[in-house]
């Protein structure tokens, strides 16, 4: 499948230490390519073009095990990034403000003695969770944000987020959805994200 995408997945998913790193399932790369040869894309891009398969033609999936955007999901087709959803137990909180002194997006706060996440600018990266000395915070629910048709190029373009948290399952079927309807809607010399903004984003959603 080497010609027909290209998978780039940072650091922290291959198991390299970072202490920004979201835990991710063993394999899920693997899930990616596999999912990828499910939809018959490479089959698909070989009647196209036969053996001359440049770069520009190839589908890009970039994943990152948090916001930091090391692996570039926002310039890729389709990027995903890892996501947790912060929950915390006011019970044994002892508004120590640990949380909010690290939280990378002052997200958080402490209103009326309780310590408030302003979901508007949290980026579901899981840091609270880590640095709360209570272990108070945790993941209410864990999955990927879905980032589509982003690029760079002549006219480049940062990929439009779509709504929610979706778990790994969820997350390749969105993947194995977004090529399909490319190849339903392929154009030649036009990018995946150019389709999906010709066709609507809302089409990825759909059942």
């Amino acid at each position: 499948m080497e010609k027909s995408a290209i998978i780039n997945i940072c650091r922290g998913i291959k198991g390299g230490e970072c202490r920004f790193a979201l835990t991710v399932e063993d394999g899920f790369a693997d899930r990616i390519e596999e999912t990828i040869i499910a939809t018959g894309w490479p089959e698909f891009l070989k009647k196209q073009f036969g053996d001359n398969i440049s770069r520009h033609k190839v589908f890009n999936v970039n994943a990152g095990a948090c916001p930091n955007g090391c692996s570039r999901p926002h310039i890729a087709d389709m990027g995903l990034i890892r996501a947790c959803v912060p929950v915390i137990d006011h019970d044994g909180c002892t508004t120590c403000g640990e949380c909010v002194e690290h939280c990378p997006d002052d997200a958080m706060e402490i209103v009326d003695g309780k310590v408030v996440i302003n979901r508007n600018k949290c980026l579901v990266c899981g840091f609270c969770t880590k640095t709360c000395p209570e272990s108070v915070i945790s993941c209410s629910s864990s999955g990927w944000r879905v980032v589509v048709g982003g690029r760079l190029g002549r006219h480049p373009k940062l990929g439009a987020e779509l709504p929610g948290v979706y778990r790994d399952a969820e997350a390749l079927e969105l993947i194995a959805k977004g090529l399909k309807l490319w190849m339903e809607n392929y154009e030649v010399g036009k990018r995946f994200g150019y389709t999906i903004d010709k066709i609507g984003h809302e089409k990825l959603l759909q059942d």
